[in-house]
């Protein structure tokens, strides 16, 4: 009995976080001050993508995004150039990807490899001064 119950307390502590995870990833929020203070920004130049389709239409999902792996180096602050590759995911109207375009990318300093995720810092907000408005 006691067997019976662990495990049935066990299984819905598994579905409670993978629910938490799932959520997580189709409702992503802004990035924190505090988690943006980690990351440094740099580039991406890519090297290498997949092949356009004939039709792009036949390669969307239901929401109309396609996706491409790419390849490149990344460049920036506190790291050696670093090769890497990774998901590229556009929406219906937005352009193919192209060897030498460069991309915003984010990364933890020196651990570009394992940290770079496409985008932009968000912009430093300035402290309220006495004289703020």
């Amino acid at each position: 009995m006691l067997l019976t119950v662990t495990f049935t307390l066990l299984l819905a502590a598994l579905v409670v976080v993978l629910v938490v995870q799932w959520q997580r990833g189709r409702n992503p929020r802004a990035m924190s001050p505090g988690k943006a203070s980690q990351y440094v920004q740099g580039t991406l130049t890519i090297v290498g993508v997949s092949d356009d389709q004939v039709d792009p239409q036949s390669a969307t999902d239901k929401n109309g995004q396609r996706f491409y792996t790419i390849t490149g180096t990344i460049v920036g602050p506190e790291t050696n150039p670093t090769e890497v590759y990774g998901t590229l995911v556009l929406g219906p109207d937005d352009p193919w990807p192209q060897v030498g375009d460069d991309l915003p990318v984010i990364y933890k300093p020196q651990k570009a490899v394992t940290s770079w995720q496409f985008g932009v810092l968000p912009d430093p907000q300035p402290p309220a001064g006495p004289g703020g408005i």
